[in-house]
């Protein structure tokens, strides 16, 4: 695996700012929201070989920040979620079990087994990596894991949304690996060759757990917000350390194993990531809890048609222009009409 040069200072900054999220920040959270009895996100997270004390430390908090948000603030049940570790021993009440290679691939088969056809999977690894030419591999105890592995493991959902986020250095080699359809793949670098340490786990965790990077103010994440937040603050935190950059983010999930720096949900990637969620819209929720049938069916439209604009944007260069633009402004204009009697609804904030 390697190492930063100034990976000794920076890892202590970026511990006390995980440390900070995980302890202190969750009570500020929005609302609990409960996953809906349809769709279910399912989360498998494993953080691999710290190497040092200081990285065991930092990947155990980055996990469990994680995995903290996803229970708390975003009403994910813990039993779809399963933590895997260097050390199951520091915190056995949450750890399923080391996280090995043979674990993560027995794990996988246990929930190909209960995930329901249309269920979502997320799989966050947390780490160092490693990896020559077009292969990246994560340090786990024992062998290390591979793109290639993850891949064949992955054919056991044939229908399910799977995205995997590869936070370790020297990740980016997963993109190629891992391209399919309905597969979302974000990984902290863009090639196995940028081997140094890496702060995109950090900062992808802060999305979830802090309030920041709900850019559309919808009350819950997408993974393309995460992403571009996470992305966003590697950037600034290299230039007010006065550095050059030594991660670059991807994201690719239009299957065609390239990626990109730059997704958005009008772009050739990001479109998928932008519908992937760790659990429902808490005002839907809400709405249905509070009786409010009305406004439960005005949130469900706005739903609906974020997701047919997000799908018309992908199919942009298989129409005229026209065509585009007319269907777009009519999308657009419904989503606007609909928006505004939400808030109509809603009353004053």
């Amino acid at each position: 695996m390697g190492f930063s040069a100034l990976a000794g200072s920076r890892v202590r900054w970026t511990i006390r700012t995980a440390t900070l999220v995980g302890v202190g920040l969750l009570a500020s959270a929005p609302a609990l929201v409960a996953q809906s009895a349809g769709p279910r996100t399912h989360v498998l997270v494993v953080s691999g070989l710290g190497g040092e004390p200081e990285y065991s430390e930092l990947f155990r908090t980055q996990a469990m920040t994680f995995l903290d948000a996803a229970r708390d603030r975003w009403g994910l049940d813990e039993t779809e979620t399963v933590w895997l570790a260097e050390d199951p021993t520091v915190a056995p009440d949450r750890i399923a079990e080391k996280g090995t290679r043979e674990a993560l691939q027995s794990q996988l088969a246990s929930l190909a087994t209960r995930a329901k056809p249309d269920d979502a999977i997320l799989l966050l690894f947390i780490g160092h990596g490693g990896g020559t030419g077009d292969e990246s591999k994560v340090n786990l105890p024992g062998p290390d894991v591979t793109g290639a592995d993850v891949a064949g493991w992955l054919d056991a959902f044939p229908t399910q949304t799977i995205a995997i986020v590869n936070a370790a250095s020297a990740s980016g080699g997963f993109v190629g690996a891992l391209k399919g359809d309905r597969r979302l793949v974000i990984t902290a670098t863009r090639t196995a060759g940028e081997r140094w340490r890496t702060h995109f786990g950090t900062f992808f965790v802060d999305a979830f757990a802090l309030d920041g990077a709900d850019t559309d103010k919808d009350e819950r994440i997408s993974l393309l917000e995460a992403f571009l937040y996470a992305k966003a603050e590697v950037e600034r935190y290299y230039a007010l350390d006065g550095q050059i950059p030594t991660e670059h983010a991807l994201l690719d999930d239009n299957g065609d194993g390239e990626g990109s720096m730059e997704p958005s949900a009008t772009g050739p990637d990001g479109a998928l990531a932008s519908r992937f969620f760790l659990a429902a819209a808490s005002a839907t929720v809400a709405a249905q809890a509070a009786g409010d049938p009305e406004l439960a069916a005005l949130l469900e439209k706005k739903t609906r048609l974020e997701q047919e604009i997000a799908a018309l944007r992908g199919r942009r260069d298989q129409m005229t222009a026209d065509r585009y633009e007319a269907a777009l402004e009519n999308l657009l204009l419904d989503l606007a009409v609909t928006s505004r009697a939400i808030r109509d609804k809603e009353g004053p904030q």
